[in-house]
């Protein structure tokens, strides 16, 4: 396991700019990190607010729904983000998503895209409490939507991005891994305030992520750390990197931020 970067000591007169949650690596340059689903998983990160340099994937083992066709054309979208070509990936995932469209165009019951059971459950029971009819249907169209998605963060195209990951949360509203991406299209765009309640949103819905739960909310606290700097709060921001650090004590952003924080408290004194 990496072990905890602390951040330099200023020199005189010197100063630091706070970096997005995660590594400070180029979007352009990225370098595949695969979970244990073998597919690559997905932060965001800090300089310019900016991700890792992971991949897109859902925390998914259940695929028994997902036809032969659409892995070929789901592996082979991942094969050209990978490629650094998301156009290719936007067009290969096109059909799939228009397949979806076609055949759920009279539906009219609410549609959730669940990834596990306990999704499932906790969307039919409370659209059953709403009395509201509802449909959970399987994971193909979440993940193709998820692939799009991120190919047009890649593409720079973030107001397709910011339309494709809304719809995609609307469909799968306790999705930690979505809401984390939406609350980060959000921090590149300095709202600070609709990210930090989207991170909110992810570090509460991330016990929903199976393999991934302490990844999902380390993630989100993060986010919420550095929202919660940029709106001025930092004690706050301050309880959400620690309580990063408590899920997990090997994590290397929490401690650069936290070295950020004093500096900046120092500034204001």
């Amino acid at each position: 396991m990496a072990a905890i970067v602390m951040a330099t000591p200023l020199a005189a007169g010197q100063t630091i700019k706070q970096q997005p949650p995660g590594k400070s690596v180029e979007r352009a340059t990225p370098v595949p990190q695969n979970d244990d689903d073998g597919e690559p998983a997905v932060k965001p990160s800090r300089r310019t607010p900016d991700r890792d340099d992971d991949m897109p994937s859902v925390a998914v083992r259940d695929r028994s729904g997902r036809s032969s066709a659409f892995d070929a054309k789901y592996d082979a979208g991942m094969a050209a983000i990978r490629a650094k070509n998301p156009g290719k990936a936007v067009e290969l995932m096109r059909p799939v998503l228009a397949d979806f469209e076609k055949q759920y165009a009279g539906e009219k019951r609410d549609i959730f895209c669940a990834l596990t059971p306990e999704q499932s459950t906790r969307y039919l029971a409370e659209a059953a409490k709403a009395n509201r009819p509802a449909v959970t249907i399987e994971p193909g169209w979440c993940r193709a939507q998820y692939v799009t998605a991120y190919a047009l963060i890649d593409l720079e195209k973030m107001t397709e991005a910011q339309t494709a990951f809304e719809r995609l949360v609307r469909f799968a509203p306790q999705n930690s891994r979505y809401l984390n991406e939406l609350a980060y299209i959000f921090m590149k765009q300095k709202k600070w305030q609709q990210s930090l309640d989207l991170y909110r949103r992810a570090e509460a819905a991330a016990d929903l992520t199976p393999d991934r739960a302490k990844e999902e909310r380390c993630l989100a606290l993060k986010g919420v750390g550095y929202d919660l700097v940029e709106l001025g709060d930092f004690n706050a921001a301050e309880a959400a990197y620690r309580k990063c650090l408590n899920i997990n004590p090997d994590d290397e952003d929490s401690p650069r931020e936290l070295e950020y924080i004093q500096e900046q408290r120092k500034l204001t004194v």
